[in-house]
């Protein structure tokens, strides 16, 4: 057992750092409900504004990693072992830089039209962001700790659903002759989309072994 497991378990407890990852799970659902609806709205001409608003909330993602990093220097009693906080801290952070570089190919390389396939992959980054909160949530008591291994169970469905649909897409995008220069627009969205989704499961897997170590 850690010297900090025994601190947390006669002093209270500086709950502030599951606040703010509670605000980084929040900010990182607000992203990629926002990406998808955007996304498959297909309007090249939203790309721009879109690209803006996810800087914003890189922005916003950044400023709460910061607060996070600068806490725990001068925090003693924490409510998880140091090395969780911060890792868990950069992982959410993670999954909303990715989805700024993606608006960030959409808008730079003038994407006038993406594959179908893809409107396929943007509901299910949705649906495994939104198993997050809950399991930044369920950090502050470990009384659910069935419920969320459960839930980070489901997290990696969503990303093996995901993979499934990048190689179909992949094998679709080179089945008939093409421009080159379409398909190199495509295979990078596609694997920057991918990518993300391999993010929010990097994220539940955090989560797993911060229960087995805290919990």
């Amino acid at each position: 057992m850690s010297l900090n497991t025994l601190i947390r378990r006669v002093k209270p407890r500086e709950t502030v750092f599951l606040d703010l990852l509670e605000a980084s799970a929040a900010n990182l659902l607000e992203a990629t409900r926002y990406f998808d609806t955007t996304f498959r709205e297909g309007q090249p001409g939203h790309w721009g504004p879109m690209r803006d608003r996810m800087k914003a909330l890189e922005h916003k993602g950044d400023a709460l990693t910061v607060q996070i990093m600068d806490r725990l220097n001068h925090t003693f009693a924490l409510p998880l072992e140091r090395e969780d906080i911060i890792i868990l801290a950069h992982k959410l952070d993670d999954v909303v830089d990715g989805l700024y570089a993606l608006c960030e190919i959409l808008m730079l390389y003038k994407v006038d039209t993406v594959p179908e396939v893809t409107h396929e992959i943007s509901p299910l980054m949705v649906k495994a962001a939104q198993e997050i909160p809950p399991l930044i949530e369920g950090l502050r008591t470990f009384s659910q700790t069935a419920e969320m291994r459960d839930r980070v169970l489901l997290m990696t469905e969503i990303e093996n659903q995901a993979d499934a649909i990048y190689n179909r897409a992949l094998a679709e995008l080179f089945s008939v002759p093409r421009d080159p220069v379409t398909v190199i627009k495509w295979k990078e969205i596609l694997d920057h989309m991918e990518e993300t989704c391999d993010r929010l499961e990097l994220v539940a897997k955090v989560v797993s072994s911060t229960i087995m170590r805290n919990a």
